[in-house]
């Protein structure tokens, strides 16, 4: 496996001759580290992260090419506990934390990391997986568990650019006077704690070879929403490599681990489709793998 960081980095200045993302802002540096997080996370230094999207293993058996999911119960559990151990200094004062869990964990995990952080919210992210047989000895499960951590109450937090727009015909219905001017008529209503996105199904446009990719619309609301333009983004767990996608569309750097050396060159290509950048362009090497 290789240890090496596969950057891709512009001049922050537009005017300096900087290439820009989608959303027209400039490239700010994106480090894609086949490595280790729990070996290699001494080389971010503490107090240098804005936002933390977090999206591990969950304990439940997943082949995702070695054995990284292999751990159960209290084995899983002080995994769980070892990484975010490591992952919490790094964020500043302002910083935040989402984590992907499963229900199954999710009241541990959550337990563990309030003892070292202030819990915003519990978001359910509704999979509209559709209903097709399952289990008939209890009710299906067809949702995640995402918790957003905060390492202050002035964590970084803005809400604006993930609105959601009302349909004009639901603008029109609130168009009486009592409404004009309301600045939440015009840009849209918060999202909410419950996030109804569909799970990518293997013919989604989206859908890369990873067994449970994210889809970028809920990665990328985690990142407009809390990380500042400019800031930087730590993705212990990269896989596919969507969060340094919504990075890279969005002007923020990011740095993220993945041990699967197959993932790790997906992300890259998916990073250089947005970027602009060649996938064939040299991996750098890092000071600490010298």
């Amino acid at each position: 496996m290789r240890d090496l960081i596969d950057e891709f980095d512009a001049p922050r200045p537009a005017a300096a001759g900087g290439s820009l993302g989608s959303s027209g802002a400039p490239r700010l540096a994106i480090d894609l580290r086949n490595r280790d997080f729990l070996a290699d996370a001494r080389t971010v230094p503490d107090g240098s992260i804005d936002l933390i999207v977090a999206d591990p293993p969950y304990g439940l058996g997943k082949d995702y090419g070695n054995d990284s999911d292999m751990r159960s119960g209290e084995a899983f559990l002080e995994w769980t506990r070892a990484w975010l151990e490591l992952a919490v200094p790094k964020l500043k004062a302002s910083g935040s934390l989402y984590v992907f869990c499963t229900w199954q964990y999710a009241p541990e995990i959550f337990s563990f990391l309030k003892t070292k952080l202030t819990m915003v919210n519990e978001i359910v992210w509704d999979r509209r997986v559709p209903s097709m047989g399952g289990t008939t000895r209890r009710f299906t499960s067809v949702h995640d568990n995402i918790g957003l951590f905060a390492v202050s109450k002035d964590y970084y937090f803005d809400l604006d650019p993930v609105r959601i727009p009302y349909d004009a015909a639901t603008k029109k219905a609130r168009s009486r006077k009592l409404f004009e001017g309301s600045k939440w008529l015009e840009v849209g209503y918060n999202p909410k704690d419950v996030w109804s996105v569909s799970r990518l199904h293997r013919q989604h446009a989206e859908r890369v070879d990873h067994p449970t990719q994210k889809p970028l619309e809920i990665v990328e609301r985690m990142v407009l929403a809390s990380c500042p333009p400019g800031g930087r983004v730590l993705d212990p767990f990269m896989g596919s490599g969507t969060t340094a996608v919504a990075c890279a569309r969005h002007a923020r750097a990011f740095v993220g681990y993945e041990i699967n050396e197959n993932y790790c060159a997906i992300a890259r290509e998916r990073v250089a489709a947005v970027s602009g950048i060649s996938s064939d362009a040299p991996a750098v090497a890092s000071e600490a793998a010298r």
